[in-house]
């Protein structure tokens, strides 16, 4: 018999590390961490799946990457 978990929270931490070469080598990392409660009737893996977009645009907008703010039905 298998056990239920009732998922009630999920997090998502979400990094990326860019590094720069010749003449001038670099590396710069941004990471961020998401959390959300389910609400009834939300599945988990949605809500895993919007937190990781949500954190990997926020990442790149970190890096100065051209975002587009409308591309997840967000506010704009």
């Amino acid at each position: 018999m298998e056990d239920k978990v009732k998922i009630e929270k999920v997090t998502v931490t979400y990094g990326e590390l860019r590094s720069t070469g010749y003449p001038t080598f670099s590396n710069k990392r941004h990471e961020l961490t998401l959390e959300a409660s389910l609400e009834p009737g939300e599945s988990a893996r949605t809500v895993k799946d919007r937190l990781h977009e949500l954190a990997k645009r926020e990442v790149r907008k970190a890096f100065g990457d051209n975002v587009d703010q409308c591309e997840l039905d967000l506010p704009c």
